[in-house]
């Protein structure tokens, strides 16, 4: 973790989501809480409108997750969450040993 401070908004909804991809709370904010890469801001046309962000990041225990995000009411809302196809883990692991040195740690 990098020190980060972001309030969550979970609920039975999106937890019971994330889980049905054997992802939990604590994962998700693992993720957003360290060094989530980008990837694609989207304008979700089912909900008025909301942007929402992919993001990919890694566990503390070096997981890769795919993250789909939104802001709502202050908070950050994880809309789903499920392990990151092997592409975008080569890809993420890539950008963080181009970032930050080797990250041998990491599952692929």
């Amino acid at each position: 973790m990098n020190g980060k401070s972001l309030d969550f908004d979970w609920d039975e909804a999106n937890l019971a989501h994330i889980a049905r991809h054997n992802v939990t709370a604590e994962e998700a904010e693992q993720v957003l809480l360290g060094s989530p890469l980008d990837m694609e801001l989207q304008i979700a046309g089912e909900s008025g409108g909301e942007e929402r962000l992919q993001q990919v990041g890694e566990t503390a225990k070096g997981r890769i997750l795919q993250l789909v995000t939104t802001w709502r009411a202050g908070k950050v809302r994880v809309i789903s969450a499920w392990d990151a196809p092997k592409q975008l883990k080569l890809y993420y692991l890539a950008e963080m040993r181009r970032q930050y040195g080797d990250t041998e740690d990491s599952e692929v």
